[in-house]
């Protein structure tokens, strides 16, 4: 997700803002089909209010404009100290808009929140990671294709 410090271009930025959005909201949806799976296995029901799916494909956008402002950072900050700011503001971002739009109303609920808000976060920087390979791995064999050219 946070790489080293360099300008991108708007084509880049939209790039990295669908990304994280599409991650982000995929890693949260899955989530909650998680918990509405062991819901029903516990033999209650479990439904979302109509609102509620618009709220996470919104509070998905959101949490992407940190990552695309802390890449864009020049502030001279470490890369651990650079996570940390990342991590917090996502997760005040995720908690304010929980309260916001109710996706808990007591302590255990939060405490689920927070708990998706952990793997989600995990589940993208390891689906970042991945998919920088994969872009590595293009380059790579085109720069191989140009250099057998010569």
């Amino acid at each position: 997700m946070i790489e080293d410090n360099k300008k991108y271009n708007r084509k880049e930025k939209f790039k990295i803002i669908f990304e994280e959005t599409l991650m982000i909201t995929t890693g949260i949806f899955f989530m909650v089909g998680i918990g509405g799976v062991i819901t029903h296995f516990q033999g209650g029901s479990y439904s979302l209010d109509w609102y509620q799916p618009l709220s996470i494909i919104f509070i998905g956008f959101l949490c992407s404009l940190p990552t695309l402002l802390l890449k864009e950072a020049d502030g001279g900050k470490s890369g651990v100290l650079r996570i940390i700011l990342h991590c917090l503001s996502l997760f005040i971002i995720v908690s304010l808009a929980g309260y916001i739009f109710k996706w808990y109303t007591d302590l255990s609920g939060y405490i689920s929140v927070v708990i998706i808000f952990l793997v989600v976060y995990a589940f993208v920087w390891i689906s970042s990671l991945w998919m920088s390979k994969i872009d590595e791995a293009k380059i790579n064999k085109v720069l191989e294709q140009f250099h057998d050219e010569e």
